[in-house]
């Protein structure tokens, strides 16, 4: 049953992040610790799921990505998703209610001031503003793989097209993946290969959501796209504080 509860979370959420460029983690960590998997189980699953979801898209999208915000936010999460990680394998134990609710207000926080901040152009952002985004973003990734939000606030102050904004987020979440999986492998008692194994065995799926989801995107405005992502924000801040 935890398989199969997988394949249904892990494929739908290819639909989504497949569609906005973002997600997966924040519809997958809870729903695959409701199923049955440990934190870092879930984690680690998610994260390998979006390394492979990432590939089908970050192909699709290789024209599109904009490789001189990427190389700083690449960067800065390289730096930080360790310290992410090092954070859940110490709230491992805790209550993970209380750990939803925290990332809850945070994402909601984040899309009020998002908001306030609509009409700002990214000229306008210090660069200190931009660091914080992408290293907390990298904290995220780690510690619930949830870096979505924080990029998709700052990357809503761009002048990125529907495409460039998914094709941004992809890149970034593939060059992490690697760097996640295996810190979790070497450093967490609970993951196991097996739920590595699980990732490749519902490969398909995700390939197939992923599909579904870049089609669905490509047919989305910037503006629409951004509103989406914004709403979409809300409702899963409100999903994990209520």
């Amino acid at each position: 049953m935890a398989l199969f509860w997988a394949s249904i979370i892990l494929f739908g959420g290819s639909i989504v992040q497949g569609t906005i460029g973002f997600a997966l983690g924040m519809i997958a960590v809870p729903l695959l610790v409701e199923a049955g998997y440990s934190l870092s189980q879930a984690v680690a699953l998610t994260t390998l799921a979006i390394g492979i979801q990432v590939a089908f898209g970050v192909w699709q999208l290789r024209e599109h990505i904009p490789w001189d915000d990427v190389k700083l936010a690449a960067l800065l999460r390289y730096l930080t998703v360790p310290l992410g990680i090092w954070l859940l394998l110490q709230i491992e134990n805790m209550d993970a209610n209380a750990v939803k609710r925290l990332v809850g207000c945070g994402v909601l926080l984040g899309v009020g001031l998002r908001m306030l901040a609509r009409r700002q152009k990214a000229r306008d952002l210090p660069l200190s503003i931009s660091a914080a985004a992408f290293a907390l973003s990298g904290i995220l990734q780690g510690l619930v793989a949830m870096g979505g939000p924080p990029l998709v606030l700052w990357m809503t102050t761009r002048s990125f097209d529907a495409h460039q904004a998914r094709a941004f987020t992809k890149t970034l979440f593939l060059l992490n993946a690697p760097l996640q999986v295996l810190l979790l492998l070497l450093l967490s008692q609970t993951m196991n290969a097996q739920a590595l194994g699980t990732a490749l065995l519902l490969t398909p799926l995700i390939f197939a959501g992923t599909t579904i989801g870049v089609r669905i995107g490509n047919r989305l405005s910037k503006a629409r796209l951004n509103a989406i992502a914004l709403a979409l924000l809300a409702l899963i801040g409100l999903n994990a504080i209520f």
